[in-house]
């Protein structure tokens, strides 16, 4: 019988791990970034479009990798490194920051973290929603970060 007890409690504390484990946002940025209920979208797109981004956005596959063709890591592309501008717009004002408030600023969000060696990657996703007829002559083969 105790060894039956102690079997359960095994398979139960292996359960809890994998439950703890799961990823709420196994793809990053289009994990969070959707078109919710009614006239809520805030799907990376739209915010772009809102802003007055141009259309590369339309045109990247992967997000936010493909946004590397101009907002380059290293800051060495024709905007700015794509890093600091996600990081600020997250970050800046804690207390009132939409992203800080309804999601805790984790950085798992965004981040996958290797425990034993401390090293994070982004995670990645592909675009939630489909090119504009006005971009469709641009086959996905030829598009700049077709990867």
């Amino acid at each position: 019988m105790k060894r039956c007890f102690g079997l359960l409690g095994v398979v139960l504390f292996a359960c809890m791990l994998s439950v703890a484990a799961a990823d709420d946002h196994p793809n990053g940025c289009v994990s969070c970034h959707v078109k919710g209920d009614g006239a809520e979208d805030i799907r990376i797109n739209v915010i772009l479009a809102e802003l007055g981004h141009g259309r590369g956005g339309e045109r990247t596959k992967l997000i936010p990798t493909g946004c590397n063709r101009c907002h380059a890591p290293d800051g060495e592309g024709t905007a700015g490194a794509i890093q600091k501008l996600v990081h600020a717009v997250h970050y800046e004002s804690p207390t009132e920051n939409a992203y800080m408030l309804k999601y805790g600023g984790d950085c798992r969000d965004c981040h996958n973290v290797d425990g034993p060696s401390g090293k994070a990657t982004i995670k990645v996703g592909e675009r939630n929603w489909e090119l504009r007829v006005a971009d469709a002559p641009i086959p996905e083969a030829m598009a700049p970060d077709a990867e």
